[in-house]
């Protein structure tokens, strides 16, 4: 096995084994509250007797699927916008201009009022990490979009009489998709980890819902009661999977 699949393989079946295991996590045993790592019990249990293991990967995969999810949409959003920012010159002012000031907002407070403003829940999670992560993989799209459209089968297409719209679409959209790709999973791991904030911070999720930053949240407040384990091993499986996202993301890259 090459090396640069190692990442990928560990990746797959850290997701097979969360959407495999059958244990959600949520049987409570007030008899086994508080129980510290064991073999019965992995990762231990919390202060309701709920496995924390079983916690963990369904609050993991609840977390790769909101960060799935917003990656993806932020991926088309980036490039409709791209496409829309070379249209002409007016078009490209404008998106240029939205992606300067975009950015220049800070960052956690942006995803914390689009948050709030979508009405929480799952759905208002994915449309504030889309809506905040936009302007760094627009304005690469746009510049590759700008290197391409001067290319003879772009000119070609625009002489038969096709429309600029029409002919970005056909013939650019197929040169772009790698960097659709490797930019899609390099927003992952932030999605991922932003994801995991803002529901530490208590935005939009029910505390019933098994979510990486909600067990963080939930945990802290038991620490300096001695119970380390119900913070340390989801912290450990959330940095885990945000690491190997993060090396998948590079490996295609250079690739």
């Amino acid at each position: 096995m090459r090396p640069t699949h190692l990442p990928l393989l560990l990746f797959s079946l850290l997701l097979v084994t969360t959407v495999a295991w059958q244990n959600n996590g949520e049987t409570l045993d007030l008899f086994s509250k508080n129980l510290q790592p064991n073999w019965q019990y992995w990762f231990g249990t919390d202060w309701l007797g709920r496995d924390v293991f079983s916690r963990t990967l369904k609050a993991l995969l609840f977390s790769l699927a909101m960060g799935g999810l917003s990656s993806l949409c932020c991926a088309f959003l980036s490039m409709g916008l791209a496409l829309i920012g070379n249209i002409n010159s007016s078009f490209s002012y404008v998106i240029n201009t939205l992606v300067d000031a975009w950015s220049s907002l800070p960052h956690l407070l942006v995803m914390i009022v689009l948050s709030v403003l979508a009405g929480g829940g799952f759905e208002g999670l994915v449309i504030a990490i889309t809506f905040s992560h936009w302007p760094k993989l627009t304005r690469l799209l746009k510049i590759e979009i700008e290197q391409l459209r001067n290319k003879p089968y772009i000119l070609h297409a625009l002489a038969f009489g096709h429309s600029k719209t029409k002919s970005y679409i056909t013939h650019l959209t197929p040169h772009v998709l790698p960097q659709i790709l490797t930019g899609t999973l390099i927003l992952y791991p932030q999605a991922l980890v932003h994801g995991a904030g803002l529901t530490f911070l208590g935005l939009g999720i029910e505390p019933s819902t098994p979510s990486m930053g909600g067990m963080l949240s939930e945990a802290s407040k038991y620490l300096l009661s001695g119970q380390w384990w119900l913070a340390l091993f989801p912290g450990i499986v959330l940095v885990i999977s945000s690491l190997l996202l993060m090396s998948i993301g590079q490996k295609l890259k250079r690739e």
